[in-house]
């Protein structure tokens, strides 16, 4: 099934009329997200933020006076379906595949927009497969590998060499691991050891007794709040002592409101900037956007969904009033070094890495975040 949004506002006829609003057609933007199944609550925040910039665009009268319409599609996690489903968003007329969720649904999506020539944004993901340079592909946020080297080098800085992993059993958690891992044989340590937790949390508890018997220092964690709930407090239910990492997909939030007082200390790689503090252009822009849509909650996750979204929309701004795929490549290829209100991001003809932005955020006994 295509949803069609369009985030039409009435203050959008103080710069266009609105007969001409009729008269002209949406540029349509496709998404292939996961919506059902364990992984669909990694999709929740990032809607939130994409449809906070969509709205805030079509309020002003759209890009290049076209609103802009987006038709999203659930994959429910498998990488054909993802396939698929950018096949037939591009057969309806989608100039660019945005942000779709999650590792396998991102594989899926890519091969087919890179079949079709059609540029694919922002996926949100950062496994090696989907941030690795494809003429079609461009990533926003850094790669898992760089996450992970940075908490890593973190680690080693504090004297931490004790370290095993906790992931989903699902691939782009499973790269995450091996990546890790990989960081650790580099300075000269060996992993301690590593479990993988079924998707739906159903060994959680028995994998968090088989990892404390390993007495890590630190656990290093590639999982969803869920799993990461469960796992984290039957690990100290065993008696681990462990401090917990985790990549940027944990929501810090929700994890204290499901586990209360055990989540306090939990560090959380960043990929986007503090949400929470205004005295940027775009977190004062992105606050607004969502308080115009009715969210007072702010999150790194719909950060991270408003910011790939603008992205997109400045590369559509550039692209003329009748944008092809292949002019929306050309235009995203000449960011070289885009301002978006404190966060640069980068482009060019041979690289597509985006931004470079990464920071540790830890969780407090009140449930919000210190840096």
């Amino acid at each position: 099934m295509v949803h069609v949004l369009r985030y039409v506002f009435p203050l959008m006829a103080l710069c266009l009329p609105m007969a001409a609003l009729a008269e002209s057609k949406p540029i349509v933007i496709g998404q292939t997200y996961i919506q059902t199944g364990p992984l669909a609550g990694l999709s929740t925040d990032p809607l939130i933020g994409i449809k906070a910039m969509l709205a805030s665009a079509n309020e002003v009268g759209g890009v290049n006076g076209r609103l802009l319409e987006i038709r999203q599609m659930d994959d429910a996690y498998d990488p054909a379906r993802a396939g698929e489903n950018v096949k037939q968003l591009v057969s309806e007329g989608a100039v660019a595949i945005l942000m779709p969720i999650g590792t396998s649904s991102s594989v899926g999506a890519l091969k087919a927009a890179n079949d079709l020539k059609v540029p694919l944004i922002a996926p949100y993901t950062g496994a090696g497969p989907v941030v690795k340079f494809s003429d079609y592909g461009f990533p926003v946020r850094i790669s898992f590998d760089e996450e992970y080297g940075r908490i890593v080098n973190h680690l080693f800085t504090l004297g931490i060499t004790k370290i095993a992993f906790a992931y989903n059993d699902n691939p782009g958690a499973k790269s995450a691991m091996e990546s890790t891992r990989a960081f650790i044989e580099q300075r000269g340590a060996k992993m301690l050891g590593s479990v993988a937790i079924k998707n739906d949390a159903s060994d959680a508890e028995a994998r968090a007794v088989e990892l404390a018997k390993l007495n890590p220092v630190a656990v290093v964690l590639s999982a969803t709040n869920p799993v990461t709930a469960k796992f984290i407090q039957a690990y100290k239910k065993a008696g681990g002592e462990a401090n917990f990492y985790s990549f940027s997909f944990l929501n810090g939030q929700q994890l204290f409101k499901a586990i209360g007082k055990d989540a306090v200390g939990v560090v959380v790689s960043q990929v986007v900037p503090y949400p929470w503090n205004n005295s940027s252009p775009l977190i004062a822009e992105y606050q607004a956007a969502m308080k115009k849509i009715g969210v007072n909650d702010f999150s790194y996750g719909s950060l991270e969904g408003y910011v790939s979204t603008r992205v997109l929309v400045e590369g559509l701004k550039r692209a003329g009033s009748n944008p092809t795929p292949e002019a929306l490549k050309k235009a995203l290829e000449n960011f070289k070094s885009l301002n978006l209100g404190g966060l640069f991001l980068g482009y060019g003809p041979t690289d597509h890495q985006g931004l470079n932005f990464s920071e540790l955020s830890m969780i407090k006994r009140d449930g919000a975040y210190v840096r």
